[in-house]
């Protein structure tokens, strides 16, 4: 099935790849925010792609040396990328690239639409991304951003959507605010959440533990935006939403291995892990041992 925005495999046809991975969020009403990660392992001159009011932003995670750009049929000439680099595009501008060895990216699909309701939840007004396709920039949040999304491909099933969520959305809100002329002032946001819908929120989490639950979910049923949402459980909680249920499954899974005999690989697919080494990896990480020598303590 094609994707409807230029991501996934309609952003890799056009590098003439057979397979184009993508992590899609829908936490912002009306749009969507993708990244894919395109791999060029031989010589390749991309295709046009028809023209659309949305950025696409390719973070570098290997050296693409002999590279050159085209913009609207104009050559900037020999433009190598390095590795941590992050390069800008208008698709208004038929961008278009010679690959004369290989390329290995992340590629964020950002449609205007997207970036003006980013605008709008500040009372702003997005105008345009104030960047050069010819001219990347060294940025190290969206590097360490990029960084962190980078397992989720090679492992989809140990990224809940939650995570996802999160991190595409902060991608986009940076670039909205570093690159689009927003420089919002940052101020505390008061109360967090109402008693009401953190309980809410929290029971809702502890009912999808082993399953999927969006951030755009989770927002709605609180009757909020994603973002506002997002801001507000962190700041009752002290943690984001994703974060907390990565808990919740820790303390679901001290239960089960307290009360039961489960086998440690059972319990982790009752808690949502991907499998019991996904299982063991996180729970060390949070509680500080592996579930082997908390069952023996416990």
């Amino acid at each position: 099935m094609r994707s409807q925005g230029v991501y996934g495999q309609s952003l890799g046809d056009h590098f003439h790849l057979d397979d184009a991975p993508a992590i899609v969020t829908k936490t912002l009403k009306r749009s969507e925010v993708a990244v894919t990660h395109i791999k060029c392992r031989k010589p390749s001159l991309t295709s046009s792609i028809p023209p659309e009011d949305a950025y696409l932003v390719a973070y570098q995670i290997e050296d693409c040396i002999e590279h050159e750009l085209w913009i609207n049929g104009k050559g900037t000439g020999r433009l190598p990328f390095f590795g941590g680099q992050t390069s800008f595009y208008d698709l208004r501008e038929d961008p278009t690239s010679f690959i004369g060895e290989t390329s290995n990216c992340m590629m964020y699909y950002l449609p205007k639409s997207a970036m003006d309701m980013i605008a709008e939840e500040h009372g702003k007004r997005f105008g345009e991304l104030e960047m050069r396709s010819d001219k990347p920039a060294d940025d190290p949040v969206i590097a360490a951003l990029s960084t962190t999304l980078m397992p989720a491909f090679a492992n989809p099933e140990y990224a809940s959507q939650l995570f996802l969520d999160h991190t595409t959305l902060a991608v986009a809100n940076h670039i909205a605010h570093r690159y689009g002329g927003l420089h919002v002032i940052a101020r505390a946001v008061a109360g967090g959440l109402s008693a009401k819908n953190e309980r809410r929120a929290k029971e809702i989490i502890d009912a999808n533990l082993t399953g999927e639950i969006s951030l755009a979910e989770l927002a709605s049923h609180c009757g909020l935006s994603p973002r506002h949402f997002a801001r507000a459980f962190k700041q009752s909680t002290g943690m984001p939403a994703h974060h907390w249920m990565v808990v919740r499954r820790c303390d679901r899974a001290k239960h089960l291995l307290r009360d039961t005999r489960l086998p440690i690989s059972d319990i982790a697919l009752a808690c949502g892990f991907a499998d019991q080494s996904h299982f063991t990896r996180t729970f060390s990480r949070i509680v500080g041992i592996s579930p082997g020598a908390w069952r023996r303590r416990a």
